[in-house]
């Protein structure tokens, strides 16, 4: 066993990472956390208003420096970097962050959650297609800009109502008949004048050289038609995040993590917690919740052993 073994790896520095350092931390385990953005994804939400305790909300931003301030303040170790590898050898777990610098821990926690998906018609390279409306929207104040957002659950209905207070106008569009978000965002989303919501219309087509210009659109009644806009953000589904996973392990067809009732993975002394793993809720609640539950049970499975 080498000399500077962690009781703990986690990998992500969200809501599930951070609390199962703060947890784990408490409970005595010497935690490493893998991860480059405090509060991960959250930064991407303008405002949580449905975690317990916030009355009017907290932005996600500084729910997200809290949590990691809270972390630090009990221990927890940042190197602040991303995770290049996960395996296991030697009886270990094994992580290589992007640095090449290798740690290694007993017990690893997976908690990187999510990443947004990117249409295929959209090019890597291309600019004006977003992910992040309360990061990138600003860049159209001003402009008269014409933006259009792509998706109906209710990360769509916050980067709506967040670019309606910027552009112009803002299209929202989506494949399916009605909406997917809650109706609290569907609400809001009606009262604003500026928002026009496109229903059972697809997005075929993304031109633009350099800079996007257009949206190749097919409507209801089968045509194909451009739509010329300033931008566009997309809000069109998650995958998990386990590309530097380098160990056999259980996941659902999407590619989720299962977990057993403890959140260890079909890998012995492998957890996870949060939005990677195979759950029917996808909140900051649950996640943090995920994050505790993990180190409780990182904590019992080393005692048992």
């Amino acid at each position: 066993m080498p000399d500077n073994l962690f009781d703990i790896v986690i990998t992500g520095t969200g809501p599930a990472g951070l609390t199962a350092a703060l947890y784990g931390q408490r409970l005595g385990l010497n935690t490493i956390v893998f991860g480059d953005i405090p509060g991960g994804n959250v930064y991407m939400i303008e405002k949580i208003e449905n975690y317990p305790g916030f009355i009017g909300g907290i932005a996600g931003t500084e729910f997200g420096v809290k949590l990691f301030q809270q972390a630090q303040t009990e221990g927890a170790l940042f190197p602040m970097a991303r995770l290049k590898k996960l395996g296991h050898g030697d009886g270990v777990f094994q992580a290589i962050d992007i640095n090449g610098q290798v740690h290694a821990a007993a017990t690893a926690i997976i908690a990187t959650g999510r990443v947004p998906i990117r249409l295929p018609s959209a090019k890597a390279d291309l600019k004006g297609v977003n992910f992040c409306s309360v990061c990138d929207g600003p860049l159209y104040r001003n402009q008269n800009a014409v933006l259009a957002v792509i998706g109906s659950d209710n990360s769509a209905g916050q980067h709506a109502m967040t670019l309606a207070r910027i552009a112009d106008k803002v299209y929202l569009i989506h494949r399916s008949e009605q909406v997917s978000m809650d109706a609290v965002h569907a609400d809001l989303l009606s009262g604003q004048e500026n928002v026009v919501i496109m229903g059972r219309t697809e997005v075929t087509g993304i031109t633009g050289l350099d800079l996007i210009e257009a949206l190749t659109i097919r409507s209801p009644d089968g045509e194909e038609h451009e739509l010329p806009v300033d931008g566009v953000f997309m809000a069109v589904g998650w995958r998990p995040n386990t590309i530097f996973l380098d160990l056999t392990v259980e996941k659902t067809p999407e590619g989720y993590l299962t977990t057993d009732t403890k959140l260890m993975t079909s890998f012995p002394g492998l957890f996870a917690a949060g939005d990677v793993r195979d759950t029917d809720m996808w909140q900051v609640l649950t996640a943090c919740a995920d994050g505790a539950r993990a180190a409780k049970h990182v904590g019992d499975y080393l005692a048992g052993r």
